[in-house]
């Protein structure tokens, strides 16, 4: 039973509380984003280098150009979202291993999770500005946000293929068990 004074992710009747609004959306997609990475960046560092850095004709040529794409695109869209327009790509000499990789995590994250705390419903609405290669590109805030997750999801399938494809593996990151590990650790 959900009761109209219980706190939004608290116990009620044994379920979590959540409402459906774009702010708890965008929240809970970058919560779930930062587990997938984590797992996606984890399950990197265990394979051999020479794993890392080989080449595949899909994603961003390897695991390595993979990851530092989405610390990119992580470093990137918040820097639309707060209008700072000097944001550039990252690259692989930017983030030569793992340790540098989790370091550029860690410091676009700095920002998302200021910007995450002060998010509203009237900020998801925002038109924001996104220019590349010399163009223009207008989206709500909102979309922006949900691009971010979305667009992770897309290139850790890619890892996963090429994970595989050298025998190794990569841990189930699907949202529903996120879901479930979060209920779980909410009623332990």
């Amino acid at each position: 039973m959900i009761t109209a004074h219980a706190r939004p992710g608290a116990l009620a009747g044994g379920a979590i509380v959540r409402r459906m609004d774009p702010v708890n959306t965008a929240r809970d997609a970058h919560a779930w984003l930062r587990w997938l990475t984590g797992r996606t960046v984890d399950a990197a560092a265990a394979i051999p280098d020479a794993d890392f850095r080989r080449e595949f004709p899909i994603g961003m040529g390897s695991i390595h150009g993979t990851l530092v794409h989405l610390v990119g695109a992580e470093r990137i869209w918040i820097g639309v979202l707060e209008g700072d327009a000097a944001i550039t790509m990252a690259t692989p000499q930017e983030f030569p291993d793992i340790a540098s990789i989790r370091t550029g995590f860690a410091a676009a994250r700095t920002r998302w999770d200021a910007y995450l705390a002060r998010l509203t419903a009237a900020e998801c609405a925002r038109v924001v500005v996104r220019v590349r290669d010399g163009k223009e590109f207008r989206q709500l805030a909102g979309d922006a946000l949900m691009q971010v997750p979305t667009h992770a999801l897309y290139h850790n399938a890619q890892v996963s293929f090429m994970m595989r494809s050298m025998g190794h593996s990569l841990p189930d990151s699907s949202w529903i068990l996120w879901g479930r590990e979060r209920i779980a650790k909410a009623t332990a």
